[in-house]
C-alpha cells in the first residue's frame, strides 16, 4: 500500500508541526503551503544518522536550511542549533532591513 503522501506517518508523528520552531500546519493550507515542510533527520545520514522514522522529524523549510547537515544527536540539540541560527538572522535583519 502507498503512502497517501510521501513520507505521511512523519507527518502525522509530528502533528503537521514543525519539531523546531512549532509552526503548525494543521491551522490552514496558507500555513502549510508556505512551510514548505521537509522530513528532517535529526542525525543526517552523511554524519552516521540512520534513516529511521526515530531519526525523522517534520522541518519548516526555513528551520531545516538553518539546521543543515549539522551534526546532531538529539531533537534538543538540532532545535538549539536552529534558535541560534535564526537569533543571528533576526539581528542581521534588525540591523539590516530594519536599521534599527
Amino acid at each position: 500500500m502507498s503512502e497517501a503522501y510521501p513520507n505521511q506517518r512523519i507527518y502525522e508523528k509530528c502533528k503537521f508541526k514543525c519539531a523546531y520552531c512549532g509552526i503548525d500546519g494543521s491551522k490552514n493550507f496558507t500555513t502549510f503551503w508556505h512551510a514548505n515542510f521537509n522530513v528532517d533527520h535529526i542525525k543526517p545520514i552523511s554524519k552516521g544518522g540512520a534513516d529511521t522514522d526515530e531519526n525523522k522529524v517534520l522541518a519548516c523549510r526555513a528551520c531545516n536550511l538553518y539546521k543543515g547537515s549539522t551534526d546532531c544527536n538529539s531533537i534538543a540539540e538540532a532545535t538549539q542549533v536552529v534558535e541560534k541560527k535564526r537569533a543571528q538572522a533576526e539581528a542581521w535583519y534588525n540591523k539590516h532591513v530594519l536599521q534599527i
